[in-house]
């Protein structure tokens, strides 16, 4: 079999195991990208990469001088990012594991760093924030996406329904809580990467919406937040779960769910040296030995 064949077959398999990629984390991912308006050759960092959607783009709009540096933490999501990579001949980007937080900056820094979703997920997205922007170089940009608000309703409610007859007492099934809720509308979120030390700032509203089908949004469950409501119960009782987070998802009539995405971009401001004020003369050394200062101790 053709090196290209093999890496076709894996691609594939990679797809049929992220049945959400192409409707939902594929656009999120672009758009991100797009946002980002990355050069040619640059050296970019995506945070939290997951499988690739918007590694991928990212590798294409920085072309074959360019290098993208994919980090995240699952490697089986790595896997399959290196898979779809091969498959669109996408050489130029590397996928990594490990805790992006705790990544050192390359010398003098990434031009850009990409980061769809992943701030969501950190414990301190502030915190996490600014460790990102450690990395990125004087004059580097930053693009990150968020959830919008009204995203993914009805399905925290929906699970927490589907969860409660499982648990014993209702306080052991908090309703799922997004931390970024506040900055979920455009002013809010650009108030606050204004607040990151960013000039340039901007934040557009990327609309998007999946269709409601009850299979293809259990997948969601583990990997937005939501699989904590499943720690500890037996295989039985998750399925149970499943079957009556279908009913519910019946029951509101929906035939899409909102997945809009709000996507901020801004570059880090530079450290300038101070300006001497035009006409000013030099200062008087020219010509002069310059005087070694006194040493003391």
């Amino acid at each position: 079999m053709e090196p290209h064949d093999v890496a076709a077959g894996s691609a594939e398999g990679a797809e049929s195991s992220d049945p959400l990629f192409g409707a939902l984390w594929s656009p999120i991912g672009a758009a991100t990208v797009k946002a980002a308006r990355l050069r040619p050759g640059a050296h970019v960092l995506d945070a939290c990469c997951g499988s690739g959607a918007s590694a991928i783009p990212a590798a294409e709009q920085v072309g074959p001088h360019g290098v993208v540096d994919a980090v995240d933490l699952a490697e089986s999501s790595l896997v399959r990012g290196r898979a779809k990579a091969a498959f669109h001949g996408r050489s130029n980007v590397r996928f990594v594991h490990g805790d992006v937080l705790e990544r050192p900056a390359p010398p003098g820094g990434y031009d850009a760093v990409v980061c769809a979703l992943g701030i969501c997920e950190f414990p301190d997205a502030a915190a996490g924030t600014e460790r990102l922007l450690g990395l990125v170089r004087p004059g580097g940009r930053l693009a990150v996406a968020i959830w919008a608000q009204g995203a993914l309703e009805p399905l925290p409610e929906v699970l927490r329904r589907a969860v409660a007859p499982e648990r014993s007492r209702p306080a052991d099934v908090p309703p799922p809580a997004d931390p970024l809720q506040p900055l979920a509308t455009p002013g809010p979120f650009r108030e606050w990467l204004t607040a990151r030390s960013l000039s340039f700032v901007d934040v557009r509203h990327v609309p998007l919406a999946v269709p409601g089908d009850p299979d293809l949004l259990w997948s969601l469950v583990p990997g937005i937040g939501f699989g904590g409501l499943l720690d500890g119960l037996p295989a039985a009782a998750v399925e149970r779960v499943r079957r009556r987070f279908a009913e519910g998802l019946r029951a509101e009539g929906r035939d899409t769910v909102d997945f809009s995405v709000l996507v901020g971009t801004g570059t880090l401001r530079r450290v300038a040296p101070p300006r001497r004020p035009r006409g000013a003369r030099p200062l008087p050394t020219a010509g002069r030995p310059v005087v070694p200062l006194p040493q003391t101790g």
